[in-house]
């Protein structure tokens, strides 16, 4: 698995990860700074996803141009650029007012589209950088660098724009991110040795190949049910609610809801390390494991919304970490397994754009029930939610054996079981 190429994926994006938390952090102080106004705070995430949903639906385009790395070193560096607009406009922002608060935002947004890029590139770069029998363990660190980099980041980045300001801090962002495009041009094959460029279809590969795949394919179109299924449920934990909740249910202050987050990463990185150590096992088992981590994150929502003590959400909040973690790579890995690589940008790009407008339209719908219900209600709403989603996986794992045989043989049914 520590071939050249992964080590400067991994590097690389973990670093990128690292100055996307950076850049959000002072991006939101630099915006309520100027404008005072928690709506236009709020609009930065809100606008993030959508342009990254854009970017995932106009990502099939790019792949049928560039190689895999080079659609990363261009994304990477497109997003290098965009910030250092921002290291600009950020003193003017805060000299002249709400006039440039738009500037801001639009940089957001053109970073977060190139995001929708780069993410479908990255995981369907993993299968070609390691072994087939290593795919759970490099998704498992991925993963696991990823919590990482987010907790470093929203924990460091406050501080570091308390203490230095928001436009030293993206100035800082901007070295991270030329650091991270020089290691994505060092994920490309030695010359010589690169793989020709696979087309997703015979002739002219296009907007609907993800789509079409995912519709024909048994086993692909299951990883994305379910994450869609999982997407409406993953909504309950988004600042709105988990806020109100931590202030009204706990009867605790604003800062409990960053106690909350800071343990399901911590719960999350955890759970990343010990798959890690098993992950040779687990791959053998990943309808089990999606099934089991769906099973226990829908056990530990019902506790979490149950929960009249703080320190006993805390706990939920913890366990609920390498649960997710558990079924979210189990489930990435059974997608690279079941995809052939000539496929799986496309595919990713597709279950990309997916995500992202499943997860904003539930956002929208559970802060409404939660305002009418209340916060309790929507989390056993979520674990009911859940419930589903393994009702899914307990079909498919029946029908799985069948499935295999039929499309996939050649891999071996123990890959899968």
């Amino acid at each position: 698995m520590w071939n050249r190429r992964f080590i400067f994926l991994w590097g690389g994006q973990t670093l990128a990860n690292l100055g996307d938390v950076f850049y959000l952090v002072a991006f939101i102080s630099a915006v309520y700074a100027v404008t005072d106004s928690v709506m236009y705070t709020s609009l930065i995430p809100v606008i993030n996803l959508t342009a990254q949903s854009a970017g995932a639906l106009t990502a099939p385009f790019v792949f049928r141009r560039l190689s895999l790395p080079q659609m990363l070193v261009v994304s990477q560096g497109s997003k290098t650029l965009f910030l250092a607009a921002a290291v600009l406009v950020v003193p003017l922002a805060e000299d002249k007012g709400p006039q440039l608060v738009s500037a801001l935002l639009a940089v957001g947004a053109a970073i977060a589209f190139m995001d929708g890029w780069s993410n479908p590139a990255r995981n369907s770069l993993v299968p070609q950088v390691v072994p087939r029998s290593e795919l759970m363990r490099a998704n498992g660190l991925l993963a696991t660098s990823d919590q990482t980099a987010f907790f470093a980041g929203w924990a460091l980045g406050g501080v570091l724009v308390a203490w230095i300001g928001s436009g030293l801090v993206i100035s800082g962002t901007v070295a991270a991110y030329v650091v991270s495009t020089l290691a994505m041009v060092g994920v490309a094959p030695n010359e010589g040795r690169e793989r020709a460029q696979p087309k997703a279809e015979a002739g002219n590969p296009g907007l609907l190949t993800g789509w079409r795949f995912i519709r024909t394919n048994s086993m692909v179109r299951f990883v994305v049910t379910v994450d869609a299924v999982i997407g409406l449920a993953n909504a309950v934990w988004i600042a709105a609610i988990m806020l109100p909740f931590a202030v009204q249910e706990l009867e605790k202050g604003e800062e409990w809801w960053g106690y909350i987050n800071a343990g399901y990463l911590l719960g999350a990185i955890m759970g990343g390390i010990l798959l890690l150590a098993k992950a040779q096992r687990m791959q053998k088992h990943l309808s089990r494991w999606i099934m089991a981590g769906i099973i226990g994150s829908a056990v530990v929502t019902v506790g979490f919304g149950s929960s009249t003590h703080p320190l006993l959400a805390l706990f939920f909040s913890f366990a609920l970490g390498p649960l997710y973690e558990v079924h979210a790579i189990s489930k990435q890995t059974l997608l690279q397994q079941a995809t052939p690589e000539e496929r799986l940008p496309y595919v990713l790009s597709a279950k990309g754009a997916v995500d992202a407008m499943v997860f904003g339209i539930s956002a929208l719908v559970m802060g409404a029930l939660a305002e009418w219900l209340g916060t309790r209600t929507v989390y056993f709403l979520s674990a009911g939610i859940l419930c589903v989603a393994v009702l899914f996986a307990w079909h498919f794992r029946r029908l799985q054996h069948q499935h295999i045989e039929c499309e996939y043989g050649s891999y071996g049914s123990n890959d899968h079981v």
